[in-house]
């Protein structure tokens, strides 16, 4: 992810025009090309000259913001905190967010953008939540994380930091999309977290320019962010009436996206959304972080209980530390020192491996070893006949 300063000047020029959206600059970029070509219109007056449903006031209305923008300061912001620009012609923007409906066109973010290259969930809550919901954030953000996938939320107060926190003390990823700019963290408690989001091998993101401070129109629209990074939207606790609950119904009605929530108390306030959204029919009920591994991670299920019989729940490919281990696994249990040492990848892939499998029922340890499920016999075998 890098581009040059002019591309990157022709960028902000576009997207801090006054009055103009998001819909409508992807709208003149489809229309000339590229963000270049849609500046050099507008400074010589040819912009959308070819689209009739532009009337002639609304072109030249839309040149002259597009030429009054002047986004020098937010480029030297940016640089100054460490920042980049991510626009959505660029190879590294988020390939789930550029296929929902309404993508930013651009994007500021700060830290490692290539953790949003894999599997993100979205986990959100209510800000006033229980000891029990911060406890479910938890285990659920570190579970999740452990397996390899990007926790994404928002970083608000209440259940989003409880899972970039968990996130993070688990070893993996976490994303941060703000309601403001980077150089105004919201809330501003929260800012110290933010930082260690960035050096811990996590991301800031943010559509606003670097130095827009919180407004409350801005947060339901960085929710359709959080949800199309998204490979499904977990509720840990929310009322009925709440963002976060808007989050998730977005991620099914808009982006074709997962829903969960965690089974809660329906008489409880917290928890009446995500239960109302189970009765419904569109978030399924999940007890274990296995419920939404197996939705997310490939070829993988979970039982329903100990020693019961498994079926893969879909097919996929394993990736290859996993694959380690489970050809490793058919010649009979083994001991997690000899699985690292019989491995064709790093002890860590091997560790990150047997979390995963482990989560989603394909293994167990019987003291000391390691050894398949049925389950995990059925993925061997799969595996074996290249089934998968």
């Amino acid at each position: 992810m890098a581009i040059d300063v002019s591309e990157g000047r022709d960028w902000l020029r576009l997207v801090g025009a006054a009055g103009l959206g998001p819909h409508t600059a992807r709208r003149l970029i489809n229309l000339h090309g590229d963000v270049s070509a849609v500046i050099a219109a507008a400074e010589s007056g040819t912009l959308a000259a070819e689209d009739p449903e532009f009337d002639p006031r609304t072109r030249l209305l839309l040149e002259e913001a597009i030429c009054a923008s002047c986004p020098e300061d937010e480029q030297s912001r940016l640089s100054l905190m460490g920042g980049q620009l991510l626009p959505m012609s660029d190879t590294d923007y988020p390939a789930a967010l550029l296929a929902t409906p309404d993508p930013p066109p651009l994007l500021r973010v700060a830290g490692e953008v290539e953790c949003l290259r894999g599997t993100c969930v979205a986990i959100v809550g209510t800000r006033r939540c229980s000891c029990v919901g911060l406890q479910q954030a938890d285990r659920f953000a570190s579970s999740l994380a452990s397996a390899g996938i990007t926790v994404v939320s928002g970083g608000a107060r209440g259940i989003d930091i409880a899972a970039h926190r968990a996130a993070m003390r688990a070893g993996g990823a976490t994303a941060v999309v703000l309601g403001s700019g980077l150089c105004h963290p919201y809330p501003p408690e929260h800012g110290r977290v933010f930082d260690e989001v960035r050096s811990l091998g996590g991301v800031l993101l943010s559509e606003l320019p670097v130095g827009q401070p919180p407004r409350p129109g801005q947060f339901p629209r960085r929710n359709r962010i959080i949800s199309g990074l998204s490979a499904g939207t977990l509720v840990i606790e929310a009322p009925r009436r709440s963002g976060a609950m808007l989050t998730a119904r977005m991620a099914v009605e808009s982006h074709g996206r997962e829903c969960w929530a965690v089974a809660s108390d329906a008489g409880r306030r917290e928890g009446i959304g995500g239960m109302e959204a189970v009765r419904d029919g569109w978030a399924g009920c999940v007890v274990e972080p296995a419920d939404v591994l197996a939705d997310v991670m490939p070829a993988m299920t979970r039982s329903d209980s100990a020693g019961s019989k498994k079926e893969p729940a879909r097919k996929s490919s394993v990736d290859v530390g996993q694959r380690c281990v489970l050809d490793s696994l058919k010649r009979g249990a083994k001991e997690v020192s000899i699985l690292i040492e019989d491995a064709e990848v790093s002890p860590s892939g091997v560790m990150g491996a047997l979390t995963s499998l482990e989560l989603l029922g394909a293994i167990r340890r019987e003291g000391s070893m390691v050894l398949l499920t049925p389950a995990g016999i059925a993925i061997a075998n799969a595996q074996r006949r290249g089934g998968t």
